[in-house]
């Protein structure tokens, strides 16, 4: 008989390690972030940050049938060009910029760091905070 193991624990932030970030200018700049995950086992994260036009609300969509999380964050002109400003003096290091994300709704992982997900998800972020080391 093959034990299983239900030692599973609840998450209210996602920590993402980001690998690459793409600048994409047209009538507005956008930011697109390649991730990889701190505090969950496996997958990665698409990370868009979009200007806020209207009432968007930050989401994190979690798929079933992919090891792949969608988020997508919305700032001010402002804070885009902030962080274009950031990212570009970033000078090469071995440490990688993260960004926290407070979700609304827990996650369940298991002791091993595994996602559990029965059913696609589309949760709101509740806060967004970013550590960006320059040297």
């Amino acid at each position: 008989m093959i034990e299983q193991n239900l030692n599973w624990k609840q998450l209210n932030r996602v920590v993402l390690s980001v690998n690459s970030v793409d600048i994409s200018y047209s009538d507005s700049s956008s930011l697109t972030l390649q991730c990889g995950f701190e505090n969950i086992a496996k997958g990665r994260c698409n990370l868009r940050i979009q200007e806020k036009i209207n009432k968007e609300s930050d989401s994190l969509l979690v798929e079933t049938d992919q090891a792949l999380m969608l988020v997508k964050i919305f700032y001010s002109r402002k804070k885009i060009d902030n962080l274009i400003d950031i990212f570009s003096k970033k000078r090469a290091t071995s440490k990688k910029a993260e960004v926290n994300l407070e979700i609304s709704d827990k996650l369940m992982i298991n002791e091993n760091g595994y996602l559990y997900v029965k059913d696609k998800m589309d949760i709101k972020i509740d806060a967004v905070s970013w550590k960006i080391p320059l040297i």
